[in-house]
């Protein structure tokens, strides 16, 4: 597993996040949608923290050579990660896990997701309208200030979101006329091929999308995977993936703190996802 000392180049304050850049060319050609990075949140000379931080990158540009984290300052060692100075040398390895694998006739995506991994939804964003495809993102947190602000989407996003908890998820995923979408951003670009329209509120974007991908945590898996199977007559291998947040304490696969229950039996989250086909999961 490749381990690099990355300078932070910028830091945004948000309402509810810090947005860090990583210089780092190497690891910015490697990753995907979908997977972490594995970053200590301590001085050289602490080990409080013991442990990295699992941390879904927000997004790479490999022109710039890049990344970006989009941070959360919950967690114990992530408000000493948020503070850090320009020019800090932030040590962390990756890329880690399996990310999103979207499929070549894919020309409609849907996002949808709440929780720690969503900023592996604002990275897939990007990239599939890098690609030219139609994408809708749907999310779902707490409050407004929770929510990751409209401008870290391209333009052509549609972006849906409530701000009364997970629970609005599924309302918004299924379409239904009484989710409370608190802000709606964004306009739909033209795809290589001409994708239907994007769907407004109250029209299922099951429906529309050829992919899903989700951002979720393990107690939400089976109502997404119920709201998939209401709103699809087919259910395809791979159409719906989900970036599964949780434990990852080393990030390397020789702990084994991290199974995740499947239909195939146990499988660990660093090494196996953190991306599952919801169909194994739900």
């Amino acid at each position: 597993m490749p381990y690099y000392e990355t300078p932070l180049v910028e830091r945004r304050e948000l309402e509810h996040h810090t947005l860090l850049s990583l210089h780092a060319p190497e690891l910015a050609n490697a990753l995907r949608p979908g997977q972490v990075v594995m970053v200590r949140c301590a001085p050289h000379a602490s080990d409080d923290p013991l442990l990295r931080r699992a941390l879904f990158v927000a997004g790479a540009t490999s022109a710039t050579g890049q990344i970006e984290l989009l941070v959360e300052p919950t967690e114990r060692g992530l408000p000493w990660l948020a503070s850090q100075p320009l020019g800090t040398k932030l040590d962390l390895y990756g890329p880690v896990g399996q990310g999103f694998r979207l499929n070549a006739d894919t020309r409609n995506l849907l996002l949808a997701g709440t929780g720690p991994a969503v900023p592996a939804l604002l990275f897939a964003a990007r990239d599939a309208v890098a690609r030219g495809l139609a994408v809708m993102l749907l999310i779902s947190a707490e409050s407004d200030h929770a929510l990751p602000p409209p401008f870290l989407l391209p333009p052509e996003v549609e972006y849906q979101t409530s701000n009364t908890g997970s629970a609005s998820l599924f309302h918004l995923i299924a379409g239904k006329t009484e989710a409370p979408a608190s802000k709606i951003s964004g306009k739909r670009k033209a795809a290589r091929k001409p994708p239907e329209p994007i769907p407004t509120l109250g029209h299922s974007p099951l429906a529309w999308a050829d992919q899903i991908f989700l951002a979720l945590t393990e107690p939400l898996i089976t109502e997404a995977a119920q709201t998939v199977k209401t709103g699809r007559l087919r259910w395809p291998r791979e159409f719906a993936q989900a970036a599964l947040a949780g434990p990852l304490p080393c990030g390397l696969g020789t702990c084994y703190a991290c199974p995740v229950t499947t239909h195939d039996g146990q499988r660990l989250r660093c090494k196996d996802g953190p991306v599952f086909d919801l169909r194994l999961l739900g």
